[in-house]
């Protein structure tokens, strides 16, 4: 059986870690990276708080092998690269602080690709822009030029957390987009959701629902 690997990408305030509200609080482990409080009323019991790169990885492990959690979420990749580039300038030097943190990147995707269990990855976004200025293209955010661009091709799921006020309204409603809208670098194999849906509810564990219905 295939364990879909999920990446989240969405601004700050866009609703990435508020979507999880609905997870299973009993067996999903989250590995707060951010070390933020959740934006809503109570907590996972299993909850990590990696100080390091290596801890990430350790979690990632200990999650994969424990028969009682079921799905694993990393929030965030953006808070993991900052972790990981400071440590690299701290031991590294030159080049070799890129080399390593290259190297260490494609080594947390190995690690995520191997989880055989559903795994989501929270990540924010970067905006590309055209020769005049204007918007071109939205993509997850990662420093240095080895990756950038390339996150994405590691997942088969890659869905945007989005916001905006209707009209006559004050509060701001956040929604999924499923596929690229030549903008974002969303993509979502459309038979999970339907081949004429391209956005849903703010809900991972609508999404986790559906690919878990997909997969039988």
């Amino acid at each position: 059986m295939y364990h879909y690997k999920i990446l989240l990408i969405g601004e700050s305030g866009g609703g990435k870690t508020y979507s999880f509200r609905n997870m299973n609080r009993k067996t999903t482990l989250f590995i707060n990276v951010e070390n933020k409080p959740l934006p809503f009323k109570g907590s996972f019991e299993n909850t990590a708080i990696p100080s390091t790169p290596q801890d990430v990885l350790t979690f990632l492990q200990k999650g994969s092998s424990n028969p009682n959690i079921d799905c694993i979420i990393l929030d965030s990749f953006s808070a993991y690269i900052d972790l990981l580039l400071l440590q690299a300038r701290a031991t590294k030097t030159g080049f070799e602080i890129w080399s390593y943190y290259n190297e260490q990147i494609g080594k947390l995707n190995d690690y995520i690709k191997k989880v055989q269990k559903p795994v989501f990855v929270v990540a924010h976004y970067e905006v590309l822009t055209d020769e005049v200025g204007g918007m071109k293209k939205k993509r997850a955010k990662v420093k240095g030029n080895e990756w950038s661009g390339f996150i994405e091709k590691d997942y088969t799921i890659v869905i945007y957390a989005e916001s905006k006020v209707e009209f006559g309204e004050t509060k701001a409603k956040h929604f999924f987009t499923l596929q690229a809208d030549g903008i974002n670098s969303a993509k979502t194999p459309p038979d999970i959701f339907g081949q004429n849906v391209s956005v849903i509810d703010n809900d991972c564990n609508l999404v986790l629902e559906k690919i878990t219905e997909f997969s039988k």
